[in-house]
Order: C-alpha cells, then sequence, then structure tokens
C-alpha cells in the first residue's frame, strides 16, 4: 500500500510540474484603460469576471488589473453608461470605451443624502437643472432662475433688492435647501450660482424622507461643483455678466389732472393740519382741478406772514417715473481648478454688485468657495468644502404699505403739485434746519422721497459661512463608510439710522431714531451612514445605508431701539433722549436621528426601495419619539415587454411616505417683543411680531424650535421696578402628538422615437393631519387657545413635463423644447370636533384657499342694488369670491441652435385664480388712479370741482354730486334683510327696483365702491416673455493658437413682456403672488426688464 501511495504521488507531482505553466498561461493577467467617448479616463467602473470571483474597479486614471482565463467574459459597468462585455482572446491589454446610457435622459441624479441613483431605479418624481444653465441669464436672486424650469415648482419672484421669493412645491412653501447632501439655512441670497453644478428638486416627502420633518413640503438639492476630475492639471473659468435694468412691465396709472386735497379743495397753511378742515396734511389725493388758478401752496412766497397763491398745475406729472433711474447689476466670478492622481481642489471667488432703480439704494454679495479632496489610499477618500458668503448694504428699500415706503408716499398719497426734480426737493432740508427738518409738501404723514432713499436707511449686513468636513472609507467592493461633520451658520446686523422730522406710525413725535436687529444661528449635523451595494446571482442588486444624525442648534437674536434721539444725526444708543427698548430671544435644540434605506432591483424587472427614520424631539411636553416610513416602486416596462417600436422607454413608478412633523418653524423675525410698547407695532410672544408700525417684518431662515407646545412664560415691563412676566395663554390637549402628512404618488415616464420626444406623468395626493391645531375656546377658561391634534386637508394634483428635440441635426440646426405643465386643489376633508363650520366660513369639502370678502348686494339678475345716497349697498356677510389658486401653471422653453449660435427663449404663466389688487384698491379711494380722471368718472370729478359748495367757483349749495354709479336703486323704501349666517337676501320678493339716477360725489362713491374687495378682484391669470438668450460658443480652432481653451458670448433678456387682459389691475406684476394664497397683492416695486451681456472664458 505505501509503495503504490508513493507511486501516485510521484506521478501527481510530475503531472503538475509538466502542466503548471499552462495552468498559469491560460490564467492571465489582464490590463487595460476605461475611458468615455471624449476619451478622458472613468475612475470607479465596476469590472467583473463572468462565473468567478474575481474583479476590481478602476483608479483614478481609468486603469485597472485584472486576472482571467481565455475565454472568459468581463463585463465593465458603470452608472450612466451602457455595460459592455469583452471575451478574453488572450491579449493582455483590453482597453474600453464606454458609451453613454442611451435608454433614458439625465440618467443620474443626486437624491437625498446625497446619493447618486439611476432614473430608471427612482420610484418618485424628481427633476433636476443644470446650474451653468442658471449662469448665463442671471437673475439677482439664484433661485428665481428656476422659474418655469420644473413641474409643480412655483417661485414668486420679487422686484425688490434682498426680496425672497416665495418657493412653494405643490403648494407647500419649501423650507429645506440642501447643499452637498446636508441641510442648509439658507435665505437663498447666500447661494452662489456659479458654484452649483445641478439644481434637483425632490418634489414629494418619499424623495426627501431621508432628511426628517424638515423636508416634509419636499426639497431643492444643491450639488456644487468640485471640478472635473477628468481634467488633469490646472484649469481657469471666467464668467462676468453686466446686467442693465430699465423699462417696467406693470407701472401704477397715476392722474394728473386733480391735486391732493378733500372734496376739491386745498390750501397749505402748514402741512400739519394747519388748513381749513385740515386738507395740508395725511390727505387723499381728491383735491382742485390743475387749471392754473392760484393756490397757497408749500414752496409760495409768503408775505408780511400771509402764504400766497401760486399757479395750481401738474409741475409733477409723471413724479414717480421721473424719480426711479436706471438699474445695474455686475456679477463676476473667477474659478480655479487644480486636479491631480489623487487629489482635487477648485478655489471660486464671486462678486456681485447691484444698484437699485430706486436711487442711493444697493446691494453688494460676495462669495468665496474652497473644496478639496484627497485620496491617500483608492480607498480612502477625504474631502472637505468651506463657503463665505457676504452680503452687506447701508441703504435698501421698504416698499411695503407705511409712510416709509416710495409707493405709499409717490404713487398713492401725494399729488402732481410738487416736482421731484425741483431744487428745494431735491436739497431735501429746509433752509437753515439740515438735519433738523425735511422739506415737503406734508409734514404728518407723507415724506420727500430724496429725504427717504438717502437719510433714512436701512442697513443689512449678513455673513454666513457653510461648510463640511468627510471621510470615507471603502471597506471591499460592496460597502463604504462615510463620516461627515458640517458647519452652518450666520450672523446678521439690519439698522434702521431714522432721522429727525421722520413721522412715521407710532413715532409723531419727529425726533428720529436708531435700531439694531442681531441676529446669530449656528448649526451643526455630524453624519455617520454605511453604504453598501451587493449583487446576488447577477439577478438581485441591493444597495441603500444606514446611518444616524446628531444635530446641534443654537440661535439668539436682540431687538434695541432709542426712545427718540438728544442730538439730531447721530445713530446710537448713548444717544437716546429716554431709556432705550430692548428684548431678547434665545433657542437651543439637541435632535438625534436614525435612518436606512434599502433599493432592491430585480434584474431588468423592477426596484423597490424603501425609507425609514427615527427621530427624536423635545417640542412636545413630554419628549416624543415618532418613525416615518416611505416606500416607492419603478419599473421600466420596456426592458421585458416588446413595445412598438415608436416606444423607445416606457416606465412606470409609485411611491408613499407617512411623514411626522413637529412644532418648529423654517424662518423667525426679530425677537419676540412682550415688553415693548412704545413703537406702534404688534406686541407678543410670536417669532414673527413687528414692533413698528410700519414696514416688512423680516423673516430670517431659522428652522428651530417655536416652544410654542411647551409651558413658558414671558418677561413683561417691570412694575414698581420689580420684574414682571405672565405666563401662556395656551393649553395643550392630553396625549398631544405630531402633526402627520400622507403622501401617495403615481407616475409615468415615456419616450418616442428614439428618445427624441418624452413625456413624464404624475398624479399625487397629500392627506394632511390631524395637524397641531392652535383652536379657539373660552376665554373662561383664563386661555384663549388649546393646541390639539385635528382638522384633516387633502391635496391632490397632477404634473406633466414634455421634452423633445423636434430638429436633432439637420446641417447643423437643431430644435430643443421643454413644456411643463402643473395643477393642484386642497380641501378640507375632516374639520375639529363638533365644528359643522372651521373659521367662520368653511365647510368640509371647501377648497382651502376659498376667498371670502366683501361684495356687492346685486339683484337675482345680478345687477347692483344702490342706496339712497345712490353709492352700493355692501353685504353685512362676506362671500365667496372664487379660489386664490391657480387653475394650473404651465411654461414653455424653446432652444433652437445653429452650429455655434443658438437662440433660447421661455414663456410661462398661470390660469385662474383671484386676488385683491391692493395698488387699485387704494388709488382708486385715495383718488391718485388715472381712472378716476378718465371717462364718465372723470367728467363727474370735474363737475364736482366746479359745482362743490366749498370752492366757490360756482357756488352751488344745493350741488350732490353728478356720478350716477351702475345698476339699480331701490324703488319702494324696503331694505333687503339678510340671513345673518350666508348674507343672502332673504326678502327678493318685496323689493322693487329702478334704473339708479341717484348722483353721488365721485370722492364719496369711489371711496364707498372701492372700498369693496369685488370691486378691487382681479384674476390671476397672466403670461410672462420670461427669458430670451442669443448664445455664441467661440470655435475651437479660433482659439487654437491662444491660452483660451473654451469661450461662450451671450446677450439676454428677462422679463420682457407682461400679458395681462384687463388693463385696469396692470399696476401690480402677479409674478410676486402667482404662487401665493393671498387676499391681496399688498405694495411692490415696478416690475422691471432686464438686458444683459455675459462672457465666458477658459484656459
Amino acid at each position: 500500500m505505501k509503495q503504490t501511495y508513493t507511486k501516485l504521488r510521484t506521478l501527481v507531482t510530475v503531472m503538475l510540474f509538466c502542466f503548471a505553466p499552462a495552468i498559469l498561461l491560460a490564467q492571465s493577467k489582464i490590463s487595460g484603460t476605461v475611458t468615455d467617448e471624449t476619451h478622458q479616463p472613468v475612475p470607479g467602473v465596476n469590472i467583473r469576471v463572468t462565473g468567478s470571483k474575481q474583479g476590481g474597479i478602476t483608479d483614478v486614471k481609468g486603469r485597472y488589473v485584472i486576472s482571467a482565463n481565455k475565454g472568459q467574459t468581463i463585463t465593465f459597468s458603470f452608472i450612466g453608461y451602457d455595460t459592455q462585455s469583452i471575451v478574453v482572446d488572450g491579449d493582455a491589454v483590453i482597453d474600453v470605451t464606454l458609451k453613454p446610457n442611451s435608454k433614458s435622459l439625465n440618467e443620474v441624479v443626486v437624491t437625498a443624502l446625497g446619493v447618486k441613483k439611476e432614473t430608471r431605479r427612482i420610484g418618485y418624481a424628481i427633476q433636476s437643472v443644470n446650474g451653468e444653465d442658471l449662469t448665463t441669464a442671471r437673475d439677482p436672486n439664484p433661485i428665481n432662475g428656476l422659474i418655469g424650469k420644473v413641474a409643480g415648482l412655483q417661485i414668486g419672484a420679487t422686484s425688490e433688492i434682498l426680496g425672497v421669493p416665495n418657493v412653494t412645491i405643490r403648494g407647500y412653501t419649501v423650507s429645506l435647501y440642501v447643499v452637498d447632501g446636508l441641510p442648509f439655512n439658507s435665505d437663498t441670497f447666500d447661494l452662489s450660482p456659479d458654484d452649483i453644478e445641478t439644481y434637483t428638486v425632490l418634489k414629494g416627502p418619499a424623495a426627501a424622507a431621508l432628511y426628517g420633518s424638515r423636508a416634509t413640503n419636499g426639497a431643492i438639492v444643491i450639488t456644487t461643483k468640485k471640478g472635473d476630475k477628468n481634467k488633469k492639471g490646472l484649469t481657469v473659468d471666467i464668467n462676468s455678466s453686466t446686467v442693465m435694468n430699465k423699462g417696467f412691465v406693470a407701472f401704477p396709472r397715476i392722474q394728473n389732472s386733480f391735486g391732493p386735497g378733500e372734496n376739491t379743495f386745498y390750501t397749505f397753511v402748514d402741512g400739519k393740519g394747519g388748513a381749513p378742515g385740515g386738507v395740508d396734511s395725511d390727505y387723499d389725493v381728491w383735491g382742485p382741478y390743475f387749471g392754473g388758478q392760484l393756490i397757497p401752496q408749500y414752496d409760495s412766497p409768503v408775505v408780511n406772514g400771509v402764504r400766497q397763491g401760486t399757479p395750481w398745475t401738474a409741475r409733477g406729472a409723471n413724479n414717480l417715473a421721473n424719480f426711479l433711474q436706471t438699474g445695474y447689476q455686475t456679477n463676476n466670478n473667477v474659478a480655479i481648478t487644480s486636479n491631480g492622481d489623487n487629489y482635487n481642489i477648485r478655489f471660486s471667488a464671486s462678486q456681485q454688485h447691484q444698484t437699485s432703480y430706486i436711487p442711493s439704494q444697493y446691494l453688494d454679495i460676495a462669495n468665496a468657495n474652497v473644496y478639496a479632496s484627497f485620496n491617500p489610499t483608492p480607498r480612502l477618500k477625504f474631502e472637505a468644502s468651506l463657503d463665505f458668503n457676504r452680503q452687506s448694504t447701508d441703504d435698501f428699500p421698504d416698499v411695503q404699505y407705511g409712510p416709509n415706503s416710495i409707493l405709499y408716499n409717490m404713487a398713492i398719497w401725494t399729488g402732481a403739485d410738487w416736482n421731484v426734480n425741483a431744487p428745494d426737493i431735491k436739497a431735501i432740508w429746509q433752509p437753515g434746519k439740515i438735519g433738523v427738518q425735511s422739506n415737503f409738501e406734508e409734514y404728518t404723514r407723507y415724506h420727500n422721497p430724496y429725504f427717504l432713499t438717502s437719510v433714512w436707511t436701512r442697513g443689512h449686513y449678513k455673513n454666513d459661512v457653510y461648510g463640511y468636513l468627510s471621510g470615507n472609507f471603502k471597506i471591499d467592493n460592496h460597502l463604504n463608510v462615510t463620516l461627515k461633520n458640517q458647519i452652518d451658520t450666520y450672523n446678521l446686523l439690519r439698522t434702521e439710522d431714522m432721522p429727525f422730522s421722520a413721522h412715521p406710525y407710532g413715532r409723531e413725535g419727529n425726533q428720529g431714531d436708531y435700531r439694531e436687529d442681531r441676529r446669530d444661528l449656528f448649526d451643526n449635523n455630524t453624519l455617520l451612514t454605511l453604504n453598501y451595494d451587493y449583487t446576488i446571482n447577477h439577478f438581485l442588486n441591493l444597495s441603500g445605508l444606514v446611518g444616524s444624525n446628531l444635530r446641534s442648534f443654537k440661535y439668539n437674536s436682540s431687538w434695541v431701539s432709542t426712545d427718540y434721539l438728544n442730538v439730531p444725526g447721530v445713530y446710537a444708543f448713548s444717544n437716546s433722549k429716554n431709556a432705550i427698548q430692548a428684548t431678547s430671544f434665545n433657542s437651543a435644540q439637541l435632535q438625534l436621528s436614525e435612518f436606512a434605506s434599502l433599493d432592491a432591483s430585480f434584474g431588468k424587472y423592477a426596484t423597490l426601495s424603501g425609507t425609514i427614520r427615527n427621530e427624536y424631539s423635545s417640542s412636545f411636553q413630554q419628549p416624543t419619539r415618532y418613525l416615518y416610513p416611505s416606500l416607492s416602486a419603478a419599473t421600466v416596462i420596456s426592458d421585458y415587454i416588446k413595445l412598438p417600436d415608436f416606444i423607445s422607454f416606457l416606465k412606470a413608478r409609485f411611491s408613499y411616505a407617512n411623514i411626522r412633523a413637529d412644532e418648529t418653524s423654517p424662518t423667525i423675525g426679530p425677537a419676540p417683543f412682550s415688553s415693548i410698547t412704545a413703537f406702534g407695532g404688534s406686541t407678543g410672544p410670536s417669532l414673527f411680531n413687528n414692533p413698528l408700525g410700519y414696514g416688512t417684518t423680516y423673516n430670517s431662515p431659522y428652522n428651530g424650535p417655536t416652544y410654542a407646545l411647551n409651558t413658558s412664560y414671558s418677561i413683561a415691563k417691570p412694575y414698581n421696578s420689580q420684574a414682571a412676566g405672565y405666563g401662556p395663554n395656551s393649553l395643550y390637549a392630553n396625549g398631544i402628538t405630531t402633526a402627520t402628512r400622507v403622501n401617495y404618488e403615481e407616475g409615468f415616464d415615456i419616450k418616442f422615437l428614439q428618445n427624441r420626444l418624452g413625456l413624464s406623468g404624475t398624479a399625487f395626493q397629500y392627506i394632511d393631519g390631524p395637524q397641531i391645531l392652535a383652536n379657539p375656546i373660552s376665554t373662561a377658561t383664563g386661555y384663549n387657545t388649546e393646541y390639539i391634534n385635528a382638522l384633516i386637508t387633502k391635496n391632490t394634483g397632477y404634473e406633466l413635463s414634455l421634452t423633445g428635440t423636434p430638429i436633432k441635426d439637420l446641417g447643423g440646426f437643431g430644435w430643443d423644447v421643454l413644456v411643463n405643465w402643473s395643477t393642484y386643489k386642497q380641501i378640507y376633508s375632516e374639520l375639529p370636533p363638533n365644528q359643522g363650520v372651521y373659521n367662520t366660513f368653511f365647510k368640509k369639502g371647501d377648497r382651502t384657499d376659498t376667498y371670502y370678502g366683501s361684495a356687492f348686494v346685486r339683484t337675482p339678475q345680478g345687477q347692483i342694488i344702490n342706496g339712497s345716497n345712490g353709492e352700493p349697498l355692501v353685504n353685512p356677510v362676506p362671500q365667496n369670491l372664487g379660489h386664490m389658486g391657480a387653475d394650473y401653471n404651465w411654461s414653455v422653453y424653446n432652444k433652437v441652435h445653429y452650429k455655434s449660435l443658438s437662440l433660447g427663449f421661455q414663456f410661462d404663466g398661470s390660469v385662474g385664480g383671484v386676488t385683491s389688487d391692493y395698488v387699485h384698491n387704494k388709488t382708486m379711494r385715495g383718488g391718485s388712479n388715472a381712472l378716476t380722471a378718465e371717462g364718465a368718472l372723470g367728467a363727474a370729478r370735474y363737475q364736482d370741482w366746479k359745482n362743490f359748495p366749498a370752492n366757490n367757483i360756482t357756488p352751488n349749495a344745493a350741488y350732490t354730486g353728478s356720478y350716477v354709479g351702475q345698476g339699480v336703486e331701490l324703488s319702494n323704501g324696503v331694505a333687503p334683510n339678510y340671513d345673518s349666517n350666508t348674507g343672502k337676501v332673504l326678502n327678493y320678493g318685496a323689493l322693487q327696483y329702478a334704473p339708479n339716477a341717484t348722483p353721488a360725489f365721485v370722492q364719496e362713491y369711489a371711496s364707498q365702491y372701492y372700498g369693496v374687495t369685488e370691486a378691487n378682484l382681479m384674476s390671476k391669470t397672466y403670461a410672462k416673455l420670461r427669458e430670451v438668450t442669443v448664445n455664441y460658443d467661440f470655435p475651437k480652432k479660433w482659439l487654437q493658437k491662444t491660452f483660451i481653451t473654451k469661450a461662450s458670448a451671450t446677450i439676454y433678456g428677462r422679463n420682457l413682456l407682461y400679458f395681462y387682459k384687463n388693463p385696469e389691475f396692470k399696476d401690480v406684476d402677479l409674478d410676486q403672488y402667482a404662487n401665493s394664497a393671498t387676499g391681496n397683492t399688498g405694495l411692490q416695486s415696478p416690475s422691471v426688464r432686464s438686458y444683459g451681456l455675459n462672457i465666458k472664458l477658459s484656459f
């Protein structure tokens, strides 16, 4: 036996010796380089030997080495490219060129937490926009550039410097901006468009569920530029543009036929009400006709103590237009990128200077960004990014209704009897009273416009610092772990220098003030994630992550004001005449979250995805822990079912999410003002009070606790030198818990004609509630509000997005088109317990945006019923005037190009919905609107001036007016009887009518008629030519002998045309309010056109 074993051992040894070279030769080392169509190396390509465990990835230069036998198949796969399989034929070098995946456009997108996914595997609606597209025809605010680019995303752009746009997704206000995977407390002016690679809009909660309750309304995910890793060496990019803002698309029409005053009468005595009837102060524009007659005016000569009359003429016709100027904006960016084999560095510096078309007002924004990555080994990668943003201005406008507003002073309440270009007006101060008394025609409520813009100034100084440091370690080909730490901080200072002789609401002492509003925020997130990607039997792919996030948040603010000044022009708290007024607010939050996601792809058939997040909240009486999950499914039907040849791609998708939210707020106003009552504004513990009786409440990013559901107390003014305070006015229901939102979404993506035409459609439904509801209760309880879980609303809607290339390449000519359309409607589906009617008017099934306002009383045939004074009757109960939300929104973008020249243009708009035109209401009632001096109103107004008894031009004590309003009047002395709940007229059968023949004074009629909401109701249907660009890319052959590698020039225009059917209401631009469910438009600066030139260079 032993001999036999020895012989076998010898035989095996000899065979191994003979065949080993052949075996070693068969399993040879194969190497090569993987590149893309542009011959640039592609790092990170997955390489597998079919039927074995052999595998690897390409390095940063696209190189690989792998062992394989002759005849085996090697597969090369990478997201966004078609997988390639190559049979080993004995060559030791195999180079591969990957081709982009032709199955879909925008194949790879950035989703929650910065995870890149193939769109074919995503089961919810998502749209991306290339950041480069928004740096050519740029807007002062980068988010405004997204208008019309994404279905369901609505942006209410404002014309104001530092005016933050109102951004909504599917009707919900967006409060979450994500930069490189982590939340960023952004006011949108702190985003540098030159540093943004892509904007990705996560529309629903399922898309953004990994971010927690802050993502309830969806999110805008921003991926910043990090340099092209395929371009080695040093690259410099320069982007410069100059913009001119000139010409208005919406502008108040002001009459120049009648001057200021009341009841056709005016005379100036002291501008403080010293004239008979007080007509020289706080007046309307219902004064005398400009006929050259002699009337004492503010600049008339005074002889022997008596102010003489001077010709009454419209010397200030078009004052507002003459006051405004051409605005300019310059934008400059330089980016330097250095790429090596294992590192990547990018530095970017940007500057924006904007001068307003309102004189003296401006905004400077400076931004610096640095990014660096380093791969010390193929398995380890470090990344760091730091961004600094500085916003500064000594003088920015505040146009909201109040004595500090240009619109208030020049479009509504003063007439054409003074000239904005007169030397004495431009001098601002009265002779010998510089710094003490301004010069104007009125000194009770209105102000010299140059005084407003050059002396009564507001400063804004904000520093934002955002950055992160991360490390990623690749455990093996399937697992990697990432640790990321982020800081997000800002400090804000807002100042107001209110000079002597300023007289806003609540500060009629005319002795000036100085104020500071300081806010500081620090937000720190530490994120740990384990990412995995594993394929089983070449069929089931499992990918996802598990992780945890620790958030540490701190915020503090203060608001301090003098109580009048001692010395004019010295803006310091030490110069306060009385004790300074001050208040402060502090908040902190520590939040721990765990989360996980899983994508399971079953070959070519379907992908099922799920996420779950667990959060701990201290917003309630008891610490609360809550989970919210999301599920989605996607299947590319065209991958496994034979479809007609004209269908290139067909995908169906579905998603579900259940999101929870506690009592936090995305924004915050000045420090609460429980202890301040001296300035005429709103006070109390709310985070959004304005302590002043005028101006806009500025809300800055917050995303912190409101303490609305915690028992707390507020400090009041000391009493008898003793500290004072008071408890809350609110109760909390036992067991009150988080608000709930359930979201369902179904959709499809289909492409035709070899992907030349694509259509995406989405249907969605949100069920909101039970919500955390502040429910009014009887004050007999000692409280006025009880917080309960109640009220459920349902929001349903649809979105369509059409992409097409009607002409792809016809002799160098091409044409691309993008069409977006969206609609939604929200209703009350369940009211609070024991409430058949909610919030006075609403019943189950009613739209939540139903607009209730004052309305005329009408006959059954719809005619207005006038009273015995010839003025219309007003229903005592507010009526349903329509709904504020649009029926649908739309946009169409076209781009045609011929070789290196391209033309792009975008139209967009909104259809349906109503709002009340606030400017129209004020100017019609105040007498400054051009319509009050035209047509029947104008003719009657002229007769009022000639015949009004106090005028003495044509004395006629019996004169009672000459304007006869539309409609009928009651002829039998019976008055309407109204239902006290609905306002319905109950006794139509007893009423008798005759055509209205009772004349009225125009001022009284207009005040009554246009004081009714219905008279100012305007449709929100409008359209705009949003953007036109003409771009030329300089041919590379022109640049061959220069250091420049790429160059382009673009001329463009934005906000060029505004289409609105009714010229009566073209005094406001609905763009700002298109997505807003608000009852009136408020005041806004005239909407301006922009024309620009952009130059881009690379070398």
